[in-house]
């Protein structure tokens, strides 16, 4: 018996162990594999990403089949058509790489195929002019070479003895010297006459071989032009093929994205806890934080040469003070400097006094890019300033944030950073960029503009104005 129960309860842990080691490290191994499919995806050729996008693909709408239309209104059948819309997304990615891909390949053909006709039209230019000078030359030629020819056969009928006759059998010697100043003339104009043949020969051959290769390479080139011309037409083709598929992809993308951002509204609806919509538009996320890094800058620096005024004022104070009272006012001086002690951390208040419950915490709830906290409540609830700060950006907007307002706090964290703190998605707004505001003073009244599934307050803490972090650690 004994032994038997060792066996049980030896069985009993087994059983735990194996249960714990199956069920409990699951989200763990998915959030893990998530990860690594991110890290290796981004090391992938397109043609490799594409197998994985369809793989990926074909598991989650296996899973979305196994989850029925009875789960559609369940966090775990959103999240996981999330997941189908981020693989989705990142097809239409990698469709228009391919796309822009298509398009510079298509305008180097169209450069090439340029360049090839005017290089085509140049060597048909040559050419003409070569041919019209080789025909030139070749008259030219053809006449020197027959003079040529026609005093080779008169030296030849003379023989070599005239010239040495004509000479002895001069009557005196004024006849010599003509005669002789005669053959001088006669060899030298032969001398010329053939160094002109052989001139004429030279360039005409010359020009010959200039127009056979330039003939050859007009050859090349048309040849080329033709693949070019082929490749060109196939390329667009190709890219209609292409920007047809994106239409679809771009459709079917919209189709999920719409379907997820009406079963989530549904959902908080059901459950009253209102936060964003999960697909935003990244591009105007962008935009909203680029103007809100501008003016942020522009503040730090207003507020960093405010704060060298002001020391350089109490500076003066104490220097003129010193001289006046001696070694006395040095020591009270020294005795009411500030302390920083609180100032290393801030210790804000709950943006929405009526709902200090976070409904959507930071990063959670399948918000992978969710920055900040979410506070559910009713339309009109009074939203403060959650620390003293100056009001950096007050913006309304029908996309994003909403009417959302930005404050930049007095006080910097631990590590020296200036602090900004953004309230989102309201439904009016109290106050205006330049105001300055003290911890707990209404700012705006909460609603639901932007990207919004329900009435709430959108609450984010950066330190700096370009990093989000958790604002747990600074609220009460």
């Amino acid at each position: 018996m004994k032994q038997q129960g060792l066996f049980i309860r030896i069985f009993a842990v087994l059983l735990a162990f194996c249960f714990f080691a199956v069920s409990a490290p699951v989200s763990l191994v998915a959030k893990a594999d998530d990860t690594q499919y991110s890290e290796d995806y981004e090391n992938l050729s397109p043609e490799e990403k594409q197998a994985v996008i369809e793989q990926k693909l074909k598991e989650v709408n296996e899973k979305l089949n196994s989850l029925g239309e009875q789960s559609k209104e369940t966090e775990e059948y959103i999240n996981t058509l999330d997941e189908k819309i981020k693989y989705l997304k990142n097809e239409l990615t990698l469709s228009e790489q391919e796309i822009e891909s298509s398009k510079e390949k298509i305008t180097f053909l169209e450069t090439q195929q340029q360049e090839n006709e005017q290089q085509i039209a140049q060597l048909e230019t040559d050419i003409a002019e070569l041919t019209q000078k080789s025909d030139e030359l070749q008259v030219q030629f053809d006449s020197s070479y027959q003079l040529y020819c026609q005093r080779i056969r008169a030296l030849y009928v003379s023989g070599d003895t005239s010239i040495l006759t004509m000479l002895l059998t001069c009557p005196d010697i004024s006849t010599l010297l003509t005669r002789y100043e005669m053959i001088k003339r006669v060899s030298q104009s032969d001398k010329e006459l053939l160094q002109s043949v052989q001139s004429q020969a030279q360039e005409l051959s010359a020009t010959k071989t200039s127009m056979e290769n330039k003939q050859k390479q007009l050859t090349e080139d048309q040849i080329t032009l033709k693949e070019t011309k082929e490749n060109l037409s196939s390329s667009i083709t190709y890219l209609e093929s292409q920007q047809t598929s994106y239409q679809e992809k771009q459709t079917a993308y919209e189709s999920e994205k719409s379907e997820s951002d009406k079963l989530l509204e549904q959902l908080h609806q059901d459950t009253q806890t209102y936060s964003e919509y999960r697909n935003q538009d990244q591009a105007e996320l962008e935009a909203v934080n680029a103007e809100i890094a501008k003016a942020a800058e522009e503040y730090k620096k207003k507020m960093e040469a405010q704060t060298t005024t002001k020391k350089q004022t109490t500076t003066k104070k104490e220097t003129s003070s010193n001289k006046t009272d001696g070694e006395s006012t040095t020591a009270a001086t020294t005795t009411t400097q500030p302390t920083t002690e609180d100032s290393s951390r801030l210790h804000m208040t709950y943006p929405v006094p009526s709902q200090t419950k976070i409904t959507c915490d930071y990063g959670s709830a399948g918000y992978e890019g969710h920055t900040g906290v979410d506070f559910s409540c009713p339309t009109g609830s009074a939203v403060v300033a959650a620390e003293s700060g100056t009001v950096i950006i007050k913006k309304e907007l029908n996309y994003s944030y909403g009417y959302y307002v930005v404050i930049m706090h007095d006080k910097k964290d631990s590590a020296g950073n200036y602090v900004y703190t953004l309230y989102a998605h309201n439904s009016s707004i109290a106050v205006s960029a330049g105001d300055y505001v003290t911890k707990g003073q209404i700012i705006a009244y909460s609603g639901s503009t932007g990207n919004s599934t329900g009435p709430h307050c959108h609450f984010e803490v950066r330190t700096p104005y370009s990093d989000c972090v958790n604002p747990k650690p600074y609220l009460p």
